[in-house]
């Protein structure tokens, strides 16, 4: 008679996990052999590409170096640092005509508004003169008239 005791259950459970890890491991080794594979083809179709570009990076680093060498020259060049910090004053200059030209220019607006709300009361007050003397008018009218 067979007994099936945890040991036995727990012994086929792993044996069971490692052969679905086994298989697993055989899917992922095909599929990145698949991969290698591509890659390979790749590098195969464009070897002489590649080969030229090898070919090709020591005068590109060499290159490389003498534009380092050059701007590091430029960099150093203290008629370059006067030239910059010129312009900075420059820009500093500027940024301060150009605050001063929107404080003239809010100054002016605010300056034309108080214009047109004085125009406009003095033109109201000639309104009210005017119907003030037509008051006047019309009742010596009525007056005259009413003799």
């Amino acid at each position: 008679m067979v007994t099936i005791n945890l040991r036995l259950i727990g012994d086929i459970i792993l044996v069971l996990v490692g052969i679905i890890a086994i298989v697993f491991l055989a899917m992922f080794l095909k599929k990145a052999s698949g991969l290698v594979q591509s890659i390979q083809k790749i590098v195969d179709k464009n070897e002489d590409n590649l080969d030229n570009v090898i070919n090709k990076l020591p005068n590109l680093v060499d290159q490389a170096n003498i534009l380092v060498e050059n701007v590091n020259g430029l960099v150093s060049d203290p008629n370059l640092k006067m030239a910059i910090s010129n312009a900075n004053l420059a820009i500093s200059n500027v940024s301060d005509i150009t605050v001063d030209i929107k404080d003239t220019v809010n100054y002016f607006g605010e300056s034309v508004i108080d214009t047109t709300d004085t125009f406009g009361e003095g033109i109201a007050s000639i309104n009210d003169y005017a119907s003030l003397i037509m008051d006047v008018f019309d009742i010596v009218r009525s007056v005259i008239s009413g003799r």
